[in-house]
């Protein structure tokens, strides 16, 4: 039932996402809001309201999804919330607009897409390049909300999507605080493995020998505290990754922007496939 929820949100996803008013976060922005509007500004610095807004949420999907019976609607239900914590916003999508922009001339847009793309985990961090950046947002938009729901059902989907966006309005709205502290903190401990698993399946779908080189080079060399090594490994192991080389060893590097940002499409693509695989090939073990 996992895979063909998974399979069903993903195609669901793909359909909705011709329509430009689909992948908008309105509602979490909304109940983020009304919960800011409600609380004093101390209790929303403290620790507290991070580990409420991820807690409360998740624990009644879990409690849910339990009490389903028939295994059709178990499967709607589940597929439901998947897709609803895809995203937000397709990679795929805000990748062609940005090419479109370019091929237009538009600046203004240019610029404003390729600040939407490259919108981290650390806002105001720079740690990766551009497109780096692109293999984080396609990990947090697509990868690490399936591995979780894999894992643990659309609670973890749920869990994840949320713990994602947290940092972010936090910074926003309540800076060096504990707050902050502790949403930077659920976000890293569930992307930790989750992360690396994906930089492994886009290295699998690239160049595997670049990849393991800069995971490698990354492993001798730390540069990063634990919050920000997850997200050098997963852009700079898959943005090396991303080279190919000739029949006798030498790199191909794609000749533009837009081609590089093509093939990190197409490692997407490859990656999903690897992705999916596996999780085929460990639900069929788990029944020998």
């Amino acid at each position: 039932m996992t895979h063909i929820s998974i399979l069903l949100a993903l195609i669901i996803e793909r359909v909705l996402n011709q329509f430009p008013c689909w992948g908008q976060p309105w509602l979490f922005l909304r109940i983020m809001r009304g919960l800011q509007r409600l609380s004093p500004v101390w209790l929303w610095r403290s620790p507290l309201p991070p580990l409420l807004v991820v807690l409360v949420p998740t624990a009644l999907v879990w409690h849910c999804v339990e009490q389903i019976e028939g295994p059709i609607v178990e499967l709607l239900v589940s597929a439901a919330l998947l897709l609803l914590c895809l995203g937000p916003r397709d990679l795929s999508g805000l990748i062609r607009k940005l090419m479109r922009a370019r091929d237009q001339g538009d600046s203004a847009r240019v610029a404003q897409l390729s600040r939407a793309l490259q919108r981290g985990p650390h806002p105001g961090h720079t740690h990766h390049s551009f497109i780096g950046a692109l293999f984080i947002q396609s990990h947090e938009k697509m990868f690490g909300v399936l591995l979780w729901f894999f894992v643990l059902g659309p609670a973890g989907a749920v869990a994840y999507r949320l713990v994602g966006r947290i940092p972010r309005y936090f910074h926003d709205t309540a800076a060096d605080s504990w707050a902050l502290v502790t949403a930077d903190a659920l976000h890293n401990a569930m992307a930790w493995l989750p992360a690396r698993a994906t930089a492994l399946a886009f290295s699998l779908a690239g160049s595997l020998d670049d990849g393991l080189a800069a995971w490698r080079r990354l492993w001798r060399e730390p540069e990063h505290a634990w919050r920000t090594q997850t997200w050098a490994v997963l852009a700079e192991v898959s943005a090396a990754a991303l080279g190919a080389r000739t029949a006798d060893g030498a790199p191909v590097v794609p000749a533009s922007l837009d081609a590089m940002m093509r093939e990190v499409l197409r490692m997407q693509a490859r990656a999903l496939l690897i992705i999916l695989a596996s999780f085929v090939l460990l639900t069929t073990g788990s029944y020998l």
